[in-house]
């Protein structure tokens, strides 16, 4: 029992969706926080692979792609893991969307609407949302710190909606006319604009090879008169023959930069002796910070006096943040990723001490995903395994933790049926894996690490279409 309690504490669902809402980063973009991953074969045609990804938990009619973010499939075979073809989608125009695939023609068409051409068709729009959990039950459990499922349990995502992204794509296109069929996919988020900086990046950076000097770097309330975000930075450091400096000013923010002309302050002295009349401002050249996310940046110094200091670059991080300030600005590249649904929800950082979330969502070179989180996954999984004093995984941890670090789904395509999750992974014959809409993922992961009939007591309650793009129409 206990180890059934903390495992449903360290789900964190967040009453939401089993991807959604994971990591700090995804929380503040959440147009580019993807909740879920589909993939399977289309029941009706057998040489056509399904995939849907959905974001905007509880959206309406009046919710949008983001026109700044590019949604993209990922897909390769077994037999050449790290061969990645890309179908990407983007939303620049309003109510419209363009989807790429190789060597075909762009698919573009109307939000709401389904789109073909080439190998591939696309729909893009709102429908009904695809997963269920008892979200009330869940959210008792964890107060009570007793079980508060019941036998027949209650949808809390019953009626809401989604944004869905349905791709149907020829299989044999995939496969090499079949020749590889077995297929690797996961869905990922891009920012490729949009992202500037704000008070959350406030705070202190140091280069932690150079402890001993620093930039304290505050983005501030005031605007310039072109009516841009400023930032104040000083930078306490030396000067070549080992003297105290302190370098000051203010500049303009620009998407994740901010290059800001700085003077070198001299001529003062300590109160109360102190006069502002006495106080040297000389022009000192000019800092320029680029930030890859809240907690890091490049800093290069440009100066045309050499008397003092030399021109540099150097790589800094944060030291000090503002308190209950965590950070809110959107960062360039890739924001989220999901394959198998939980993973990063429950594997990865499950204390929060470790903060390796948003490096989790970030990575994007599948070939080392086990070299970075593989090691990570086994002790969590050996953590909540030892709990309750009995070996309950359906693998050991170290087995079962090389497999999910390679986090994707797996479709063998020459199975059309596909009502078993993990189906390739486990070996079971006759079916293609991946996942289904009608899957119960979540009674699946209970099963396999708590118990076999572990449960929520949710059963679907979509009305799914027969055919593409198969959402149930929106509420």
């Amino acid at each position: 029992m206990k180890y059934l309690l903390c495992l449903l504490a360290i789900l964190a669902f967040d009453i939401r969706a089993a991807d959604h809402g994971e990591a700090p980063q995804v929380r503040v973009d959440s147009l580019a926080d993807l909740n879920d991953l589909y993939a399977f074969i289309n029941p009706n045609n057998a040489d056509e692979l399904i995939m849907v990804a959905t974001v905007a938990p509880n959206a309406n009619a009046s919710t949008q792609f983001s026109d700044a973010v590019d949604y993209r499939f990922h897909i390769s075979t077994t037999d050449n893991p790290g061969d990645y073809s890309v179908l990407s989608c983007s939303f620049e125009e309003a109510d419209e969307f363009s989807c790429a695939f190789g060597d075909n023609s762009p698919v573009t068409g109307a939000l709401n609407s389904t789109v073909e051409g080439g190998s591939f068709r696309v729909y893009a729009g709102l429908r009904d949302d695809p997963f269920y959990f008892d979200g009330g039950a869940f959210a008792e459990t964890v107060a009570t710190l007793s079980p508060q499922f019941k036998t027949e349990g209650v949808n809390s995502f019953a009626g809401q909606n989604v944004l869905a992204l349905v791709i149907g794509i020829r299989s044999s296109d995939l496969t090499k006319a079949g020749s590889e069929p077995v297929l690797r996919v996961y869905a990922s988020t891009n920012r490729k604009s949009g992202a500037v900086l704000n008070g959350s990046t406030s705070g202190s950076f140091y280069n932690v090879d150079q402890s001993g000097h620093g930039f304290q770097f505050q983005v501030i309330s005031q605007k310039n008169a072109d009516d841009q975000t400023q930032v104040s930075a000083n930078w306490f450091v030396f000067d070549d023959d080992g003297n105290p400096i302190w370098l000051t000013g203010e500049g303009p923010v620009d998407g994740l930069t901010a290059r800001i002309p700085v003077q070198r302050l001299s001529g003062g002295r300590f109160p109360p002796k102190f006069n502002t009349e006495d106080v040297n401002r000389i022009a000192a050249g000019e800092l320029l910070f680029t930030f890859s996310d809240c907690n890091n940046a490049s800093v290069d110094f440009e100066t045309a006096d050499a008397s003092f200091l030399a021109s540099t670059s150097l790589g800094v991080q944060r030291l000090t943040s503002v308190q209950g300030l965590p950070c809110g600005h959107k960062s360039l590249g890739q924001v989220d990723r999901v394959g198998r649904p939980a993973i990063a929800t429950a594997l990865i950082d499950i204390t929060g001490a470790q903060g390796t979330k948003d490096a989790y969502n970030a990575a994007a070179d599948p070939s080392k995903w086990s070299e970075q989180f593989e090691a990570e996954i086994r002790s969590h999984l050996e953590l909540l395994d030892s709990l309750d004093g009995t070996t309950n995984a359906l693998l050991p941890a170290a087995s079962l933790a090389s497999v999910l670090a390679d986090d994707v789904l797996l479709i063998d395509t020459r199975e059309p049926a596909c009502d078993e999750y993990l189906a390739v992974e486990l070996s079971v014959a006759g079916k293609c894996g991946g996942r289904t809409l009608a899957r119960d993922v979540i009674d699946d992961t209970l099963s396999a690490v708590v118990a076999p009939g572990a449960g929520d007591g949710v059963a679907n309650d979509s009305t799914f279409l027969d055919d593409f793009p198969f959402l149930a129409e929106p509420n």
